[in-house]
């Protein structure tokens, strides 16, 4: 009797591990598959064309109607395209389109008055500020792409200028940099060394009392680097040395001929490149 009884109870202690191990595993096996379904969860849906933009907006656009000469303007708008060229896969980037061509003229701003005040326009500067015209031009730069630059020039001359850099815009001639060379403290060497741009600058001629036809706003400098100042051993930047040789032809030289030497000669400008004296290869002027 006694060993009947025992094992029952060894028979229903059997069946309650077996049972207890049961839910054990279903239990394990539900965790598994919650983990397994836990590492199918779909990555964050990437930014919006609209993201991108108001990012785009955040990062280039603040500022312009108070100062477009800022360095978020200087640098060149980012805009970008949708559906073909949305951002991929593998690089989330998107392919920047070309900036609309601008060539426009206005007086002086109130922000560039302040600039230039005391820096390339001084008090003894013989004339007003409206003797003066601010001018936004388009350019190619040295990556072959689209960016804008500024330069004052004689009120005279504003019209004749504008038609001059869009004719070398659609050449498709490059230059480094168009920026007024307040930037740069007024000082010419430090323009040229950046290879700089640059037209109105109230000063004298290197070494003279004569006032130099940048100080009226009717002489443009463009690339200096790649078209130096030669007088005698004297090389303007020192980089234009690598430029000597202009019969060795390389992006951004003024040749006789191009697309630059031709917009400027065509409406009466003098070049520095045919002076006998010295060289002023990056130098035109309207006298």
């Amino acid at each position: 009797m006694e060993t009947k009884k025992t094992l029952a109870i060894t028979a229903i202690a059997t069946v309650a591990a077996m049972i207890a191990f049961t839910i054990v595993i279903m239990i394990m096996g539900n965790n598994f598959r919650a983990a397994d379904a836990s590492d199918q969860v779909p990555h964050p849906t990437p930014p919006s064309q609209e993201d991108y933009m108001h990012d785009y907006e955040d990062i280039y656009l603040c500022d312009l109607d108070t100062n477009p000469e800022s360095e978020q303007y200087y640098d060149g708008y980012a805009h970008y395209q949708e559906d073909d060229d949305a951002p991929s896969e593998d690089t989330g980037q998107y392919t920047p389109i070309p900036i609309e061509p601008i060539f426009m003229r206005e007086p002086l701003p109130e922000h560039i008055i302040q600039q230039i005040t005391g820096v390339t326009f001084h008090d003894h500067t013989p004339f007003d500020y409206d003797f003066l015209t601010f001018l936004t031009v388009t350019h190619i730069n040295f990556a072959g792409e689209s960016t804008t630059g500024h330069l004052i020039v004689a009120d005279s001359l504003g019209d004749e200028v504008l038609e001059i850099f869009q004719e070398i815009y659609e050449s498709g001639f490059p230059i480094y940099s168009i920026r007024l060379i307040d930037y740069f403290d007024a000082s010419d060497y430090e323009s040229m060394a950046a290879n700089n741009s640059h037209a109105f600058n109230y000063r004298y001629i290197a070494g003279t009392t004569t006032v130099s036809q940048h100080g009226l706003g009717r002489a443009i400098d463009i690339n200096p680097i790649q078209n130096p100042y030669i007088r005698g051993t004297t090389i303007w930047p020192a980089a234009g040395e690598a430029y000597l040789d202009r019969t060795y032809i390389r992006p951004g030289m003024i040749v006789p001929g191009d697309a630059v030497y031709t917009a400027f000669r065509s409406r009466g400008w003098i070049w520095g490149g045919n002076w006998t004296s010295l060289r002023d290869y990056h130098h035109f002027e309207r006298r």
